[in-house]
């Protein structure tokens, strides 16, 4: 019986770990992210000012540069994020937040072919703006 009661700790130790090891990767994986795109391989791209002002160098490694963007309910309501790329800027306030992911495809200049959102599904997207509303 000792054993058996052993083993079953054992197997509710892994499933805890389990879930917290998805837990901190599902947080993670929910930060709004910009994905720029590029036929270089390697090379500075750019800049980006955060919302607390600091100031973040963008390189290329593997074609693509992700940012992750704070999470919604951390943005005050005149947070703003500017990205600065030769032949591209952008400039992203907390209204403009409704997206996932955003992927910005450039050619061999730095200059924007064209961009893609994956935006939050619907209940997502209603969860989060009930936390910023409070």
């Amino acid at each position: 019986m000792t054993a058996r009661l052993r083993r079953h700790k054992e197997m509710i130790i892994i499933a805890i770990i389990v879930v917290l090891v998805l837990f901190g990767w599902l947080y993670r994986e929910l930060h709004p992210t910009i994905v720029f795109h590029s036929p270089q391989e390697s090379k500075y791209l750019g800049k980006v000012s955060g919302t607390d002002g600091s100031i973040e160098k963008l390189y290329i490694k593997d074609h693509t540069v992700k940012y992750r963007l704070p999470y919604i309910w951390e943005w005050q309501e005149d947070d703003e994020v500017a990205i600065f790329i030769n032949n591209y800027g952008d400039v992203i306030h907390k209204e403009d937040l409704c997206f996932w992911k955003l992927d910005v495809y450039l050619d061999e200049n730095n200059c924007c072919l064209n961009q893609r959102t994956t935006e939050y599904c619907y209940g997502l997207r209603r969860i989060l703006q009930f936390q910023t509303d409070k």
